[in-house]
C-alpha cells in the first residue's frame, strides 16, 4: 500500500467520525476529537498533508474546530 491509500483511510475515518459528532450535539468532544485528529493527522502525514486524503481529513477537522469553538462561544 502507498502514502495515498492510508490517507484516504484517515479521511475516510475523520469524516465518518466527525458526522457522528455533530449528530451527538456535543461541541467539546468534537473540538477535542478534532484537535486529537489534527495531531495524529500531521504525526503520520506531515510531508503529504497538503494533498490527497490527508488535506481533506485536515480541512474537516479545522472546520470542526472552528465550528465547536463558535457553538462554546454561544
Amino acid at each position: 500500500m502507498n502514502n495515498q491509500s492510508h490517507s484516504d483511510k484517515f479521511a475516510a475515518l475523520a469524516v465518518a467520525i466527525l458526522l457522528i459528532l455533530t449528530a451527538w450535539g456535543n461541541a467539546v468532544a468534537m473540538l477535542v476529537v478534532s484537535l486529537l485528529g489534527l495531531a495524529v493527522g500531521f504525526l503520520f502525514f506531515r510531508k503529504s498533508v497538503a494533498r490527497g486524503g490527508a488535506l481533506a481529513a485536515t480541512v474537516g477537522f479545522v472546520l470542526a474546530i472552528i465550528i465547536a469553538v463558535v457553538f462554546l462561544l454561544r
